[in-house]
């Protein structure tokens, strides 16, 4: 099943205050009622739309707690239908057939929670279907296969007007162990709800609303003891909900950071902190304006982490108040990230399979060709991009076949005459580093973990590419049309961009790059892209309410692999190598830029691909069995700014700059 998330309309907003607490929401009744999808309207799903479910389960124990899910419209096409009441600590049931594979008996799953397996070849569609026939109130898909719960497309074979029920995936980890407890007699309950349980006093965490640390997985030997850049401090902070119905006093969230080396096995704290909150007021009925639903709460100051060595950081945030909380299991939320040997992975990684996890797959909406991929930062030199590991989907499935050219890029902020204000603009970005993954047409398939080695400088010579101290690097994948870059869908950056943005410094912290918009001739390259995950989004100006729902996981799984002790490699010369020749006049170019190209050998195909100044595709055309050719591009729609002109031969990628100036 495909999994598409349309990035192009995905909105976000936020605000730039003190340090501190911002007071970030309204809460969500005083919107009043809105249209959901399938024409239900309920006035409390604000919460929903905007923030994302709270899913829970109630019991047991020991798997009791918020679940990170899916649901169809998070990386699909939408169906099934919204949550407007509540589902309460409510019970599953696994039917026999626990993949669905056929009709399920009438009135087996009458108002509880129908729990199925994804797989067996059964459609997502026609396991809900049957779950909402027997009289389900919701269904529930386990995935199959470890790494999250992942988009739900909603197929071909069953009707999706047959689903009148929510639906929702959670991960094989978190459903298998609810699995074995329902199977030794241990009864499951969920609750699953567009905002409260109906209790008094009860906050909680937003769902993935706590901050994250810049990366998942950075070298130990990258990080000091003190006296780290920006981009490598830490600050503490989190989004937390006041679901009950009184005001809350009290308010405290606390974090501890905790390091357990590799070696030893053995935790030390590192750091806390605290942030207060006096009064947070609930939402009794009648609703006022100035009843805020939720507080971004983040500590006064940055600071450094240290490690001796490979191993894994824990941050753990709790919430308490004056008064005992009438539902605990979403007080304590613990994010970790690692250190390791020469890996940099900005989303989650499976150490036993070597590869970073991919839940969804994204794409445009034009279904055209995009960039996207990471930003990392180096703190010190002396290593160089040994291996870049990617997923690619297609609709069709099976062996990959269109190869895919690799960027990286070195954003130096300032750069060109550029303000100096931790935003990418026009000028800022230098290709330092280009390949061409071509597959290998048995093994490298739709959805499969790629590894690409063989980078070169963006003339083509073969040579190691050495990552210099103190500098942001923007690693992309060049991804064609009709074709999907796995996305790490439960991480999510905003949390810790949010607080970078409250503090003192003004210092902003970019996750990845997105492509704001496909239409370039209406489009300047001297606008900032800015650091969200999201498009048509003004971090800077926007003042209060953010989609951070539909931004949740919009991370790219692409990891960069580093050789801490790289040698000079011999380059041996070929007359492919040495006489390929490009030129590109006038530079800087107004209406039309000239291209001449020379080859010492006929090339089957050649591919000329534009990129602008903040690494976003521009056009791509390819010519015919080339060994010389001069033609002319016409540039007048492009807007001023810097351009990378790449070429791609049956044997040679390389890459030229060019300017526009009008």
């Amino acid at each position: 099943m495909k999994q598409i998330v349309t990035l192009k309309n995905l909105l976000l907003a936020s605000c730039i205050a003190g340090t501190g607490i911002a007071n970030a929401q309204i809460h969500p009744l005083a919107f009043g009622a809105r249209t959901l999808m399938g024409g239900a309207t309920a006035e409390s799903n604000w919460y929903a739309d905007y923030v994302g479910l709270r899913f829970v389960v109630n019991s047991p124990a020991s798997v009791a707690g918020q679940k990170i899910y899916t649901h169809p419209g998070i990386g699909t096409t939408p169906w099934g239908t919204t949550v407007t009441t509540p589902i309460v600590n409510t019970q599953i049931v696994i039917p026999s057939d626990t993949l669905a594979a056929a009709a399920l008996p009438a009135g087996s799953l009458a108002g509880k929670i129908g729990y199925v397996y994804r797989g067996g070849g059964v459609e997502f569609v026609c396991k809900a279907e049957r779950c909402a026939a027997a009289g389900a109130v919701a269904c529930v898909i386990v995935n199959n296969i470890p790494g999250g719960p992942i988009g739900m497309g909603p197929g071909t074979t069953c009707p999706v007007a047959g689903v009148t029920i929510p639906v929702f995936m959670i991960s094989k980890e978190e459903g298998d162990a609810i699995t074995a407890l329902y199977r030794a007699n241990d009864t499951a309950r969920f609750t699953i709800t567009p905002w409260g349980l109906g209790n008094a006093k009860d906050l909680g965490f937003v769902p993935s609303g706590v901050a994250n640390w810049h990366n998942f997985a950075i070298p130990s030997n990258q990080l000091g003891a003190s006296g780290n850049p920006h981009a490598y401090k830490m600050i503490d902070g989190s989004f937390i909900a006041n679901y009950g119905s009184d005001d809350v006093t009290g308010v405290k969230v606390s974090s501890t950071l905790s390091f357990t080396p590799i070696e030893t096995g053995v935790p030390a704290v590192q750091h806390t902190d605290t942030v207060n909150l006096a009064t947070f007021k609930g939402f009794a009925q009648p609703v006022l304006a100035d009843r805020d639903s939720i507080y971004a709460m983040y500590a006064n100051s940055e600071y450094d982490l240290s490690a001796p060595g490979k191993g894994r950081f824990d941050l753990t945030y709790r919430i308490t108040h004056s008064v005992a909380d009438d539902y605990p299991a979403d007080n304590t939320l613990t994010t970790s990230f690692y250190t390791t040997d020469s890996l940099y992975a900005k989303a989650r990684y499976d150490f036993t399979t070597n590869a970073p996890i991919r839940t969804i797959y994204n794409s445009w909406n034009s279904g055209g060709d995009f960039l996207w991929g990471p930003m990392y930062f180096v703190k010190n030199a002396g290593t160089a991009l040994s291996r870049v590991q990617y997923s690619l989907s297609t609709n069709a499935g099976g062996v990959l076949g269109t190869t895919v050219n690799i960027y990286l890029f070195k954003w130096v902020d300032g750069a060109n005459t550029q303000p100096n204000d931790s935003l990418m603009q026009d000028g800022e970005l230098d290709m330092v580093g280009i390949g061409t993954h071509s597959y290998d047409g048995v093994s490298d398939t739709s959805g499969a973990n790629l590894n690409f080695r063989g980078m070169t400088l963006p003339s083509g010579t073969p040579a190691n590419i050495m990552l210099e101290a103190n500098t942001w690097y923007y690693l992309a994948i060049g991804v064609p049309g009709g074709h999907f870059l796995g996305s790490d869908g439960i991480m999510h950056p905003l949390t810790r961009i949010y607080g970078r943005g409250l503090g003192a410094t003004g210092i902003l912290d970019y996750s990845n790059l997105v492509q704001t918009t496909s239409d370039f001739p209406t489009t300047t390259p001297a606008q900032a892209n800015a650091p969200v995950p999201g498009t048509f989004a003004n971090f800077v100006t926007t003042i209060d309410s953010f989609n951070f729902a539909s931004t949740r996981g919009l991370i790219p799984s692409v990891a960069m692999i580093v050789n801490n002790n790289p040698s000079d490699i011999s380059v041996k010369s070929s007359p492919e190598v040495l006489d390929t020749r490009v030129n590109l006049f006038p530079n800087p170019a107004k209406e039309s830029l000239k291209v001449s190209l020379s080859l010492d050998q006929t090339s089957k195909s050649v591919t000329y691909t534009i990129i602008d100044g903040l690494g976003r595709f521009v056009s791509k055309e390819t010519h015919n069995n080339v060994k010389e050719e001069n033609f002319t591009i016409n540039t007048s729609k492009l807007a001023s700014g810097h351009y990378f002109f790449v070429v791609n031969t049956d044997s040679r990628t390389i890459s030229k700059s060019f300017i526009i100036a009008k």
